[in-house]
């Protein structure tokens, strides 16, 4: 059986990609997750700044794993692994699901915790796939270009995608950083 706090924190992970920080409230998480109210005091003794963040958390492991399962490949597998899970997100929800780690980066007034958590994965995503693109022959501070584009680019793709409900603006971008991850510039 699942814990209460785990479905408080699925349920706020899922309000938080689909309506951001701000759009997000203890009131409709405790709807979404069919909890009583006190089980956010007893869950979640900080309140919704606390489950916020472990919302992020969770929504940021998602995609942590499969930059890392990636990323051991290739940077191109990396970027194809993202690529597929974003199709898979966007077209699933009828494109009314978004980045939980972009919607946490910018609610850092409102939720300064849950924005210091995306800075972290953001950081460690840039270094997971420098890894990997140095290992294929980037330069150290190209690699560090490349991943950091290659992040900017995915995340904006799937702000483009919601907007005009397609899956095409992610299938340009990823063509775009698939030809730009397989090779060093000037080789």
């Amino acid at each position: 059986m699942t814990s209460q706090r785990v479905k408080m924190v699925a349920a706020a992970a899922d309000l938080i990609a689909r309506k951001g920080v701000a759009g997000t409230s203890i009131g409709d998480v405790l709807s979404a997750a069919d909890a009583p109210r006190g089980s956010v005091y007893h869950h979640f003794p900080r309140g919704r700044a606390e489950v916020i963040g472990a919302a992020v958390e969770r929504g940021a492991s998602r995609l942590d794993d499969v930059i890392t399962q990636g990323a051991r490949v290739s940077p191109s597998d990396a970027v194809a692994d993202m690529t597929s899970m974003w199709r898979r997100i966007l077209t699933d929800s009828d494109f009314e699901v978004g980045s939980i780690v972009a919607a946490a980066a910018l609610a850092r007034d409102a939720a300064p915790n849950a924005a210091n958590i995306a800075a972290a994965r953001y950081i460690r995503w840039e270094q997971l796939l420098s890894v990997s693109l140095r290992a294929h022959g980037f330069e150290t501070d190209q690699a560090l270009s490349v991943a950091g584009t290659v992040l900017a680019a995915l995340e904006g793709a799937v702000i483009l995608c919601r907007a005009r409900q397609s899956v095409e603006p992610l299938d340009r971008v990823a063509d775009q950083l698939q030809q730009m991850v397989r090779s060093p510039a000037g080789r």
